[in-house]
């Protein structure tokens, strides 16, 4: 079984993906620690992000370093949003959602249905981020309005299905995600079945 989980920075998906595999028993796999690791003579994965060293090295090698591990299984990838709603790269990006949703589940977390209320608190969580102290905060602002859109537009076919986490504690996201599991999979399965029978 694999599960994605993705969604806006700031909105859990870290700690939520732990505890949903933890709860499942089961691999936990880091699209960030991936490209940490990956970009270590660039100075990890912050920095080549802000020096512009991830257009070069996204360039050469796509998403490949993110596809490979669906190769994999028996894990819970918790998934950068960036990898699957980038404008710059759209080709790698699509392969990316693809790749995801043929291998197994997509999850989707977002804060809130109403997207004021979604960008308030990524805001107010970006702004206690320790790599966000010294961003002017109206630009900060204006980096999550300008973003967030483009996640919810994705969201609209991507995941199997969305989780709203505004007034939930991690714990109960992540058990309302392992409950609704059960019936997306038998989903899925009935699904695929039916797409091998048409053939």
């Amino acid at each position: 079984m694999i599960i994605t989980i993705t969604g806006p920075r700031s909105v859990g998906k870290t700690t939520v993906s732990k505890l949903v595999a933890r709860k499942l028993k089961l691999r936990y796999v880091s699209s960030d620690e991936l490209g940490e690791k990956a970009l270590k003579k660039q100075g990890g994965l912050d920095k080549a992000i802000k020096s512009g060293a991830i257009m070069e090295f996204v360039r050469k090698k796509g998403y490949s370093l993110i596809t490979k591990e669906y190769k994999r299984n028996n894990f819970v990838y918790d998934l950068s949003i960036g990898s699957v709603t980038s404008e710059d790269f759209p080709k790698a990006s699509k392969e990316v959602r693809d790749t995801a949703n043929e291998r197994g589940i997509v999850i989707g977390l977002l804060p809130s249905k109403n997207s004021k209320d979604s960008i308030r608190l990524l805001f107010n969580r970006e702004l206690r981020r320790k790599h966000f102290k010294n961003v002017d905060k109206k630009e900060l602002l204006e980096r999550i309005k300008k973003r967030y859109p483009k996640v919810t537009k994705r969201f609209k076919k991507f995941p199997d299905f969305v989780v709203y986490t505004k007034g939930k504690k991690p714990r109960e996201i992540a058990e309302e995600i392992v409950s609704a599991l059960k019936t997306e999979v038998e989903i899925k399965k009935a699904k695929r079945l039916d797409r091998m029978w048409k053939r």
